[in-house]
């Protein structure tokens, strides 16, 4: 842990990471919060761990609640296809019904990459970059709050589609009303991999439009603005599957080659720091038995409650 990283943080913080080793994510059903069932973490020093703790202890400090507390994937039978499709429709029908217009097309298969790629652009165009909605005079209206919450279901449920066939099991725990602030340095940036063990814990995107990587996947001529990967916030992912392959990047180096010009008309070059791809690993979880895990987690659809010690 570098001295620059540990003086930029407060004292009290400074202190805490001494002895702040684990994490515990708790999950329970929606029907009965009793029924309960944590995974443990490992927390993995780096750098960089100090200032995702610091954001965790800000959000705590806020009491600010997980926002999307049924953001499980591929972990149990409740998001199948027609659901997650019913479910973006009713968000846009709302939308439209509080803003008219706002859509001016609905979905009806969940494989229709162009029209998910739409509906995420509606999503950017109104919440604009980071913080920039609490300006937005859409959301100063009496139901107001309703329409951002609708907008952020539909944003997430696009991604939800977009991750459909690939079926990789995870959750992601997500506070969006936390301010984005804080920006990733160069080391950070070399903190970032593209693979994923099972049981292990990942940074999210946490600013709005969409990164190198998403483009390259999504093949979108609808999103409104490149924007990389800039900001961390305390949101994260755990994913229950392993993930080695490196082919990854090269798919992204395609993308950028086939798309240069735009690159540097918006001053990034390949091998920018800001272009890196992935995430930074936060913590791994305590486990035996993969399937076991598996198996437990099929029982519960609700994120309860997040804990560092």
């Amino acid at each position: 842990m570098t001295g620059s990283c540990n003086n930029a943080l407060p004292v009290l913080l400074r202190e805490k990471q001494n002895y702040m080793k684990n994490i515990t994510v708790r999950l329970s059903k929606k029907d009965n919060h009793q029924d309960t069932y944590d995974l443990n973490f490992d927390l993995i020093s780096s750098s960089f761990l100090p200032k995702w703790i610091d954001r965790f202890l800000h959000a705590q400090q806020r009491q600010d609640a997980i926002s999307e507390p049924w953001a499980l994937y591929n972990l149990n039978d409740q998001w199948n296809a027609q659901y997650t499709v019913d479910f973006l429709n009713q968000n846009i029908n709302t939308c439209n019904s509080i803003h008219p217009g706002m859509f001016t097309r609905n979905i009806s298969d969940i494989d229709d990459q162009d029209t998910l790629n739409y509906l995420h652009s509606v999503f950017e165009l109104h919440h604009g970059q980071l913080d920039t909605w609490q300006t937005n005079p859409i959301f100063q209206t009496e139901q107001g709050n309703q329409l951002r919450q609708c907008l952020s279901h539909i944003n997430q449920t696009v991604h939800r589609c977009e991750g459909h066939t690939r079926l990789d099991p995870k959750f992601r725990v997500v506070y969006f009303d936390l301010p984005k602030t804080k920006r990733f340095t160069e080391d950070d940036y070399k903190l970032f991999v593209n693979t994923v063990d099972f049981g292990g814990m990942y940074t999210l995107y946490a600013d709005v439009g969409k990164p190198l990587d998403a483009l390259a996947i999504d093949d979108d001529d609808h999103h409104h603005d490149f924007v990389p990967n800039l900001h961390y916030s305390v949101d994260f992912q755990v994913g229950f599957y392993d993930n080695t392959d490196n082919f990854f990047i090269h798919k992204c180096k395609e993308f950028y080659d086939a798309n240069a010009t735009y690159f540097n008309d918006k001053g990034y070059q390949w091998g920018d720091p800001e272009l890196t791809t992935g995430h930074i690993k936060i913590a791994q979880l305590r486990y035996d038995n993969k399937q076991l895990v598996l198996d437990n987690l099929k029982n519960y659809n609700n994120i309860q409650s997040v804990f560092v010690y």
